[in-house]
């Protein structure tokens, strides 16, 4: 009997540890983003999962061009791929994540600068929750991370910035 019911303490605290850990990761990536450790933000992204995922929302965006196709097709993956390639970085994320407007107002992608915004309190996040037994979700503002599940820990897998479809 005192076997089983050290079992069901150890299994109790694990599920405790599990589901606060999510909170924890985050509070960990933010507090890299905030200081922009390099280092830290890099061991806590998966780069080619939030790469494929900006991606995908900047050409969603963009790609619907008023009558101009062809000159889309020469000039807009090579555009959205150099925004690609100045965001998807730990100094990239860090200034995408202080200044999100950036991404959201940008008209056409030749008009994108690169700036750092003001380091905002990530504490004021709207809400944050498991949206299955491996993923986690959180948003502020309008800007959700997704964080994943894998061998070694959470990581943010996933950006979306809520971006306004391109007004024509």
């Amino acid at each position: 009997m005192k076997f089983i019911r050290w079992i069901i303490i150890i299994c109790v605290i694990a599920v405790v540890v599990y589901g606060a850990s999510p909170y924890f990761s985050f509070w960990r990536f933010m507090t890299a983003v905030q200081s922009r450790n390099a280092a830290a933000i890099s061991s806590r992204v998966d780069f080619p999962a939030v790469r494929a995922s900006l991606k995908r929302q900047l050409v969603a965006r963009f790609a619907k061009q008023d009558g101009n196709q062809k000159r889309w097709m020469n000039l807009g993956p090579t555009l959205i791929d150099a925004i690609i390639d100045a965001y998807i970085t730990p100094e990239g994320i860090a200034a995408l994540l202080s200044n999100p407007e950036t991404l959201k107002n940008l008209k056409t992608p030749r008009d994108f600068h690169f700036e750092f915004g003001k380091n905002e309190n990530w504490s004021k996040v709207k809400y944050a929750f498991f949206t299955g037994p491996r993923s986690f979700l959180v948003n502020r503002d309008g800007i959700e991370l997704r964080f994943f599940f894998s061998g070694s820990g959470w990581k943010l897998h996933d950006i979306n910035l809520g971006l306004p479809e391109r007004e024509t």
